[in-house]
């Protein structure tokens, strides 16, 4: 009997528990601890939802199994993860309490309660709720643990957001696809959902947008003054613009005011101060990463969560930018502490105090939940296992724009001149740093920058006003409109957080405010619900681009109206959800609520098929299932239920792919890779009269399908290395084909309880060397290179030839990357070349050019030279030890 079982959310958030608390032993999917306790851990989510397909009355996708509210909602365990389930079951009822160390937030607490329940546990437990996994903070929440009835309504809101989700969810993916079917005779397996589908529709009205664009051409009116105390210039502008849109009225405007005297109505010369942008949230980090670092939303997620997990950065799914004002005194503790050890110790300010009373940082009102996106107290650098390449470049962006918001406000002047000439306008502006501050440890983003026109200019001459000045020359400036850009995956997500942009006001004042609030999805969910789309084929995502598909298109020009849509819907419904977690709401009145509008999805039946059939046009409806096009006819193939099948079919063409196929299923990219010419196989069909399972190629040839049985070429790996005859896949082992023969060359396929794949045997077939990385042991994960010699496997520890970027210059060693340089692997060798040069990231591509070339391609930015940047390539100045400017 354990005293107690603390259950995070990860393994590596209860290894960090019990590291901390201190390990006596490890076991398989838990450890227990020198008191008695023991950490376990999910693996997520263990426990889900069944789906409709479990219950009878909702298998069948027809209208009268709508709308789909189970009496009883059903839980199942994940089948992959049954055996870290049954470990934290057995744990729990050996228990006299349990601690719920999942993550501090609603997604978190469901996650952890539905275990408990699956459990049969239904006791009060405690609660650790904390904002990372450093050791002070698991300590100090471990001795400050909250009582489970504390947090029972975010329980109850946590539950009736997973119910809601569910019933609208499934009812409108089923209703829609319904309806498309009646109205098209086609199949189409369509998704929709609360947040989903108000997201879809974002990309949508950005796309239609685009789509409709029609450039104009505009004009600018620039003009030379000569005033007795100096020349400066300035554009015209009037009270509602600054540009025309006709040149004929450009052109009389510079009639009327060339070589006129005017007055100078207005010169104002002031300092700014200028404040370090707002510490990073979740959506903010995203986008800095995406435009700094060249990351997707999906990298920056997941390692964001590598360094919480590692208890480097504070909880990582969070809205607010601010901290409270106790987090702000902890921060300026935990960056002293960083800088005398840090590898970034040149970053950190001469002093360093707390940001509380500046309420640009700090707010205990924003901050309640979670607080801002900043370091730990922990240093990587000080750490046994180094961070990886992406590790530290999301460490530093973080670590750099928390301390830029310890650095003193940048400092401009900011002179402005308002000019009158024949009773026209002309403004002129000038900015010049006076102080860089902050500035100059982090690049100020455009948001943050003041608003400049055409007649900015970096300075201007010191006028009296009243003063006289002549308008000498006259320019005119022609330009284009453009048209909406394209949206980035991370402008997507903070669409999403600030969703209240695109809502009427006339929407009432709660929900409103909710939604500009909150925006529609959490921090935890955007990333998700964004590849959700791209899943469904709604949407794509290229280069970190999101463009809609055919069928993103055809969905929305079908469910615009309807309130699945609505953004006004989630809106609401996040704040009732809210009022249920403030316990100002019971959580059975919502549900209620929540079964009622699953039931209205069903009312706009006849008018949703009808609106379909009325769709025309290439982006027609019932397009949506098209796979290829057919090899007799050229039509669209479309997919149904039991077959593909050519859509001139009602013209006499009869071409068609049966899905099923001597009992095996072709799926829909086999049938589309079919149609493309490609062979496919079909592996495990099954056997006549207890005859072996056997594999068969397909191929489309002169319209129908053709097949052959697999030859042993069609499954070799690559050549047996002792008689060289093709090595093939077995259950165990990958071996030669040659046994019959007497060849006993293998490798099994199980190597220190690690599956080698049939990628590792082609490549070691090849002669190449292959790293197995992370094999378990007691002493921690480890890593090994495998390589064939003479028809076997050998294996030895990784050395620095295995990192190598290439040869030495100087002693022909191997050049290897760290944290903050490229450096020579050979004790005592002083080469040594920084990763950052002049403002410029180098990167290991480069260095390894540089190494075999002996130079870099050419690199853009470098900061410095007549013109503030330059362009070069790099080469290497071995006399020096430095890099070298080479053409």
């Amino acid at each position: 009997m354990y005293n107690r079982v603390i259950l995070a959310e990860k393994p590596d958030m209860g290894e960090n528990i019990a590291k901390v608390l201190g390990i006596a032993s490890k076991k398989r999917g838990h450890i227990i601890l020198q008191n008695g306790d023991v950490v376990t851990w999910a693996i997520g989510h263990l426990i889900h939802l069944k789906t409709p397909d479990a219950y009878p009355e909702y298998k069948e996708w027809k209208w009268d199994a709508l709308p789909i509210i189970p009496h009883t909602m059903e839980t199942e365990v994940d089948p992959k993860k049954k055996e870290q389930f049954e470990t934290v079951k057995g744990l729990i009822n050996q228990s006299k309490e349990v601690v719920l160390a999942t993550d501090p937030e609603r997604e978190g607490e469901y996650i952890g309660r539905l275990i408990l329940k699956q459990c049969g546990f239904n006791r009060n437990f405690k609660r650790l709720w904390i904002d990372d996994l450093t050791e002070q903070t698991i300590l100090a929440g471990m001795n400050n643990l909250r009582n489970s009835e504390e947090l029972d309504t975010l329980g109850d809101a946590a539950r009736a957001r997973s119910y809601a989700d569910y019933w609208l969810g499934f009812t409108a993916s089923r209703f829609f696809s319904l309806v498309a079917q009646d109205a098209t005779g086609g199949k189409a397996n369509l998704s929709a959902g609360r947040v989903q589908t108000p997201t879809l529709r974002l990309v949508y009205d950005r796309e239609l947008a685009i789509d409709q664009f029609q450039s104009k051409p505009f004009y600018t009116l620039n003009v030379e003054f000569h005033n007795e105390k100096g020349i400066y210039k300035g554009q015209w502008f009037s009270e509602t613009k600054n540009r025309f849109e006709v040149i004929d009225q450009a052109e009389a405007m510079k009639k009327k005011i060339i070589g006129q005297f005017g007055e100078v109505t207005r010169f104002t010369s002031k300092e700014i101060k200028r404040q370090a942008p707002q510490l990073l949230n979740t959506s903010a980090l995203k986008t800095a990463s995406r435009k700094q670092l060249g990351f997707s939303t999906v990298r920056t997620t997941d390692v964001l969560q590598e360094l919480y997990d590692a208890g480097f950065v504070s909880y990582p799914r969070v809205d607010s930018r601010h901290l409270s004002e106790n987090k702000a005194d902890e921060l300026a503790k935990h960056l002293k502490s960083l800088k005398e050890t840090s590898a970034n110790a040149a970053l950190f300010p001469e002093s360093i105090g707390s940001l509380k009373g500046n309420t640009h940082f700090v707010d205990n009102k924003k901050a309640a939940t979670h607080h801002a996106i900043v370091p730990t107290a922990k240093d990587p650098g000080q750490q046994e296992k180094p961070l990886t390449v992406d590790q530290i470049k999301l460490y530093e962006l973080i670590l750099r724009h928390t301390l830029a918001a310890h650095y003193p406000d940048g400092v401009d002047r900011e002179t402005e001149i308002l000019t009158t000439v024949s009773g026209e306008t002309f403004i002129s502006r000038a900015t010049s740093i006076l102080t860089p501050g902050w500035r100059e440890l982090l690049k100020p983003d455009a948001e943050e920058q003041p608003e400049e026109d055409i007649a900015s200019i970096k300075q201007l001459p010191i006028l009296d006003q009243g003063s006289r000045s002549k308008a000498n020359l006259a320019e005119l400036g022609k330009g284009k409109t453009s048209k909406p850009k394209r949206l980035n995956d991370d402008e997507l997500e903070k669409l999403m957080e600030n969703a209240g942009k695109f809502v009427d006001d006339t929407v009432d004042e709660e929900i409103l405010l909710q939604i500009k609030d909150k925006g529609i999805g959490t921090p935890a969910t955007r990333t998700n619900i964004v590849q959700g789309l791209v899943g469904k084929e709604y949407i794509e995502i290229t280069k970190n681009l999101v463009y809609l598909t055919k069928k993103g298109r055809s969905f929305m020009e079908m469910v615009y109206d309807h309130p699945i849509a609505s953004i006004e819907l989630t809106g609401e419904f996040e704040m009732k959800l809210a009022e249920v977690e403030r316990g100002e709401r019971p959580v059975a009145d919502l549900l209620n609520e929540f079964r009622q509008l699953t039931h209205d999805i069903l009312a706009s039946k006849d008018k949703m098929v009808l609106k379909v059939k009325t769709l025309t046009g290439d982006h027609a409806f019932d397009n949506l299932e098209e796979i290829g096009v057919c090899p007799s006819c050229g039509k669209p193939v479309i997919e149904y239920p039991k077959i593909f099948s050519c859509s001139g079919r009602k013209e006499g063409c009869s071409f068609a792919i049966w899905k099923n196929f001597r009992g095996v299923t072709i799926k829909t990219k086999q049938a589309s890779d079919l149609l493309l010419n490609k062979e496919i196989l079909l592996k495990n069909i099954p056997g006549k009269e207890s005859k072996p399972a056997y594999d068969m190629y397909l191929k489309i040839k002169d319209g129908a399908i053709s097949t052959r049985f697999p030859t042993t070429e069609d499954q070799s790996l690559g050549a047996c290395p002792t008689c060289g005859k093709p090595v093939v896949e077995g259950n165990k082992g990958f071996g030669c084909s040659g046994w019959r023969e007497g060849c006993k060359f293998t490798i099994w396929k199980s190597f220190r309880n690690t599956e080698l794949t049939a990628k590792m045997a082609k490549d070691l077939l090849k002669g190449k060397q292959i790293e197995i990385k992370d094999l378990p042991s007691e002493k921690g994960p480890y890593s090994l290179i495998l390589k064939l010699t003479n028809g076997k496997v050998e294996s030895r520890t990784p050395q620095a030839a295995d990192k190598s970027l290439g040869e030495c210059p100087i002693c022909k060693s191997s050049v290897v990357e760290n944290s903050n340089v490229y450096s020579c692997s050979k004790v005592g060798c002083k080469l040594k070349l920084s990763k950052n040069l002049l403002g410029v990231e180098v990167s290991a591509a480069q260095i390894r050019k540089l190494l075999k070339k002996g130079k870099t391609d050419k690199l853009e930015g470098f900061k410095g030279g007549k013109n503030g940047s330059f362009d070069t390539a790099l080469g290497y100045d071995m006399e020096n030890n430095r890099y070298a400017f080479v053409k």
